[in-house]
């Protein structure tokens, strides 16, 4: 297994990111001056264009382009967006440039978990005992993190704003292009049956076990983009230097590290089921205090609570959805199931707190908190597959 260049990858993947959305909110509100209402539906509209291109993306892998090939397609469309997106203005422009990068970045995380998952089926099958997931995955977190240190220097010298956040994501997509060949070329096997990938991976998502997870994350990831839209408005909202914004999130990155690095640990000492729970409870917790207590102090010290969220928003799920799905299906299942939760949470995040932002910022996140409790409730009250504790833990 090819694991250097999945870390790699996982590195420039979550660097493009860590570029973009701690920044792109205090670039629409303090650089080009618009209102809250308007940087909700910026923000939304990138989760709007999420609900298209990931299911679409990943049949294509399932079915006739390798994953690698449009890995590729997707970083260059990103920097192309990124670019144009370092001089955008007024509203209407954001507001397209925020559903293209959308439409270019987001399919890259399924299909990059895809290709990871294949290959460790592969290396099982021969014999080779493949890295853990989180161990790949912890390398996102080391590439969300990296941006923040240049932009702090950049921003805090003066030298540049808002802007120069949206070329370092255009330089790490650019990056990652000429990286491409690092990953393995997975060519779609033949299929035996006429099966849509998309619609096999729809009927297991609607499965009574799976939507009993997949529901109340939806739940959650509508929480998080409450979180990743207006969390970089309230760090400056309360007195904190924007070229301070970057370094902020990053203190809730560097809390997730080590949930990532001792995942396997973890996993073989508590149930699935428990993990997704805390990080629910946390999530709701995080929110509550973010509405009722906007402090610097505040602000900076609930990104203690990142690392159980992460664990349970972005590292176990899609393990337990790989681990529900056919070869046939593997992409389309991780593409429906962003769409989902990185396309339609986020419209409807984004654009709801926006409106409530009005009223006042902490209505954001009142918003935000509800929405997590529902989440944590409904997870308390009806997911239990016993077939992922088995698989996920007694493969630990």
């Amino acid at each position: 297994m090819r694991t250097a260049g999945f870390k790699l990858h996982y590195f420039l993947l979550y660097a493009v990111v860590g570029a973009y959305l701690p920044y792109v909110p205090v670039f629409l509100g303090h650089d080009l001056k618009l209102p809250d209402s308007q940087i909700g539906w910026i923000t939304g509209a990138y989760g709007l264009a999420v609900l298209v291109a990931p299911p679409v993306m990943a049949a294509l892998a399932d079915r006739r382009v390798p994953g690698r090939t449009l890995v590729a397609v997707g970083y260059s469309l990103s920097c192309a967006v990124l670019v144009a997106f370092a001089w955008a203005d007024g509203f209407m422009a954001p507001l397209l440039l925020s559903a293209a990068f959308g439409l270019a970045y987001t399919p890259m995380t399924p299909l990059l978990d895809a290709l990871a998952f294949t290959e460790m089926a592969r290396a099982r099958s021969s014999g080779t005992t493949p890295p853990d997931y989180g161990a790949l995955r912890v390398w996102g977190s080391l590439g969300f993190m990296a941006p923040a240190f240049v932009l702090f220097a950049l921003m805090h010298s003066g030298l540049a704003g808002g802007r120069a956040a949206m070329l370092t994501g255009a330089a790490a997509a650019a990056l990652a292009v000429v990286c491409a060949p690092l990953l393995p070329r997975v060519v779609p096997e033949p299929r035996a049956t006429a099966t849509v990938p998309t619609a096999a991976a729809w009927a297991e998502l609607r499965r009574p076990s799976t939507f009993a997870l997949v529901g109340p994350l939806v739940l959650l990831f509508v929480s998080i983009s409450v979180f990743y839209a207006f969390y970089p408005r309230l760090v400056v909202e309360v007195g904190i230097d924007p070229a301070w914004v970057g370094l902020a999130s990053n203190l809730g990155v560097l809390f997730e590290l080590p949930w990532l690095f001792l995942a396997p640990a973890i996993l073989r000492r508590t149930s699935v089921r428990s993990l997704m729970l805390f990080g629910a409870a946390c999530m709701t917790v995080r929110m509550a205090l973010l509405a009722a207590v906007a402090t610097p102090t505040t602000v900076l010290a609930t990104q203690v609570l990142h690392g159980p969220v992460v664990m349970s928003l972005y590292l176990l799920p899609p393990m337990v959805l790989d681990h529900k799905a056919s070869p046939d299906f593997r992409n389309s299942v991780q593409g429906l199931y962003a769409a989902l939760c990185y396309g339609a949470a986020r419209f409807v995040g984004s654009g709801a707190a926006g409106h409530a932002a009005e009223f006042g910022l902490q209505w954001a996140f009142v918003l935000a908190a509800a929405f997590a409790l529902a989440a944590a409730l409904w997870l308390w009250a009806s997911w239990r597959d016993p077939a992922v504790e088995t698989a996920l833990r007694g493969s630990r």
